[in-house]
């Protein structure tokens, strides 16, 4: 009887874990903060996630946040990175 109650107690917590990973941004931020930003990562679409994902270290507070990648400005600042890293 223990063992039955053991088994659903562990199916019930791990019912809501995903085993593969998701998308990283569940947001995006579309206002201008090029000045604030001290790193930029951009993670291109993958079979987790089907979006283009760019997420930006802010350099004051070190805080992470998603970029939209449709915004004018966000698209020259990935120019400007995939410039520098061609040889």
């Amino acid at each position: 009887m223990l063992s039955v109650f053991v088994c659903l107690c562990f199916i019930t917590l791990t019912a809501g874990m995903s085993v593969e990973p998701r998308c990283r941004c569940s947001g995006f931020e579309s206002r201008r903060v090029g000045k604030m930003i001290d790193r930029v990562e951009l993670f291109p679409p993958n079979p987790h996630c089907t979006n283009t994902e760019i997420i930006a270290t802010m350099k004051h507070s070190g805080q992470q946040i998603c970029l939209d990648p449709k915004a004018q400005w966000v698209m020259k600042v990935v120019e400007k990175i995939m410039a520098n890293r061609s040889p």
